[in-house]
């Protein structure tokens, strides 16, 4: 009962919210009130749309309930949507980061932090242990850190040559910075962030993500076609693992232990086993490539479910060698035509169905309890959600036209710009 007039109240506030805008804009910010709704705990599927000339916003899609709740201005032309454990984090092109409670889009202001003058090129980032948010400036060889619980950078730290990602978690109390520009990683230790030893890597790191359990670092080398295993304990690389061609994007699933790598030069998935890892026994046991699965177009992106049952991939069409440093202008130009996506049998490693989406499937990602999946479709600008129990599209919804500033769309034809390109699922 609860849990119902929150929703109520939480609708009845977005009506008083958009009271007075334009008709286009009620048009995508009203609630979408479907039949049914798995019970489940309060979660939002937020899709970041940029706007080259204007602000942009993130659209949240109540996760249980399938519709519309919140739209939040970002800062103008944002690249990139980090998250902590409760907080969105969107990197705006004046040198901001818009920060705000991702479950809260209407009840709580967006605190905006400026970086120093020293910093430039946010591209990344990624949350410690105990909260505190890091972000890679590519640009300045840098990280910034923001502490939890400040909307304020507090400490900003040396690291390598263009810094684009951040690997952490809530079971280490290290971080890892890729460093692309120099083949390497940067563990930095965030109980004092002391700058430990850097760890090389392969060529052109883009990406990295943290097993569940903290204890590996797997960082994809887009240029020399490979994943780096570091064990967190030793900082050192334990395995070079062979994936498919320039690789972008890699997503960790905890029940399987499995790493799902995209391949944007080789229209495949490349599934990495990291189940049983025992650096102590005779021969050593190391992660291993157990299959590059043929799917039916060029990956953007991939998302594994919780239950460890499929993994899917947005198969964007997008130029070979697209990652999160030309994304938002791939975006903008249209260069991405891919519409669909691919379902794979994890256990069977092949490609099970293509399901048809949108023009544009540039990145997607899976809710906490497996029941859906959310693409975005860049050039329709629209949201695709997939029920996983039919591997269908179950509704689409459309993307802000325009930021909620704007009342009369002819006095600021900037803010018809808008374009989604990135879609994350909080908590």
């Amino acid at each position: 009962m609860k849990k119902t007039l929150g929703l109520a109240g939480a609708a009845a506030a977005l009506i008083l919210l958009i009271t007075g805008c334009n008709d286009t804009l009620r048009q995508f910010i009203t609630p979408i009130p479907l039949p049914g709704g798995n019970p489940s705990n309060l979660s939002h599927a937020v899709v970041l749309s940029t706007n080259p000339v204007g602000v942009g916003s993130n659209l949240h899609i109540d996760v249980s309930g399938d519709s519309v709740v919140g739209v939040v201005n970002t800062g103008p032309n944002p690249s990139f949507m980090g998250k902590s454990n409760n907080k969105v984090f969107v990197f705006n092109s004046d040198n901001t980061i818009t920060s705000y409670l991702a479950l809260l889009p209407l009840q709580t202001n967006p605190q905006v932090v400026t970086q120093p003058s020293t910093v430039s090129g946010a591209i990344g980032g990624g949350t410690s242990s105990v909260g505190n948010f890091y972000v890679t400036n590519s640009s300045s060889a840098n990280a910034s850190m923001i502490s939890n619980g400040a909307a304020a950078v507090t400490d900003v730290l040396s690291v390598g040559t263009q810094p684009v990602a951040v690997a952490g978690g809530l079971s280490n109390s290290k971080i890892y910075i890729v460093n692309r520009g120099s083949n390497s990683v940067t563990p930095v230790s965030t109980a004092d962030n002391t700058i430990l030893p850097a760890i090389t890597v392969g060529t052109s790191p883009i990406w990295a993500v943290m097993s569940s359990d903290g204890i590996h670092v797997f960082v994809v080398n887009q240029g020399s076609n490979n994943v780096s295993v570091i064990d967190t304990l030793l900082d050192i690389v334990i395995a070079t693992v062979p994936v498919g061609a320039s690789p972008n994007y890699a997503v960790y699933e905890s029940k399987l232990q499995r790493l799902y790598v995209s391949n944007t030069g080789s229209n495949s998935i490349s599934v990495i086993d990291a189940s049983r890892i025992d650096l102590a026994a005779t021969p050593q046991q190391l992660p291993t490539n157990i299959g590059n699965v043929a799917i039916s177009g060029a990956p953007t992106s991939v998302a594994a479910l919780a239950d460890g049952t499929k993994a899917y991939a947005a198969l964007g069409g997008c130029p070979v060698g697209t990652n999160q440093l030309t994304i938002v202008s791939a975006a903008t130009s249209g260069a991405c035509t891919g519409n669909s996506v691919s379902v794979i049998d994890v256990v069977a490693l092949k490609e099970k169905k293509v399901i048809p989406a949108g023009s544009g499937t540039l990145s997607i990602d899976a809710a906490g309890n497996s029941s859906r999946v959310y693409v975005v479709n860049a050039n329709d600008r629209t949201v695709s959600i997939i029920k996983t129990t039919t591997d269908t599209v179950d509704s689409t919804l459309p993307t802000p036209q325009q930021s909620l500033g704007c009342v009369n769309p002819a006095a600021c034809p900037q803010n018809v710009k808008q374009i989604p390109f990135l879609v994350r699922v909080f908590p």
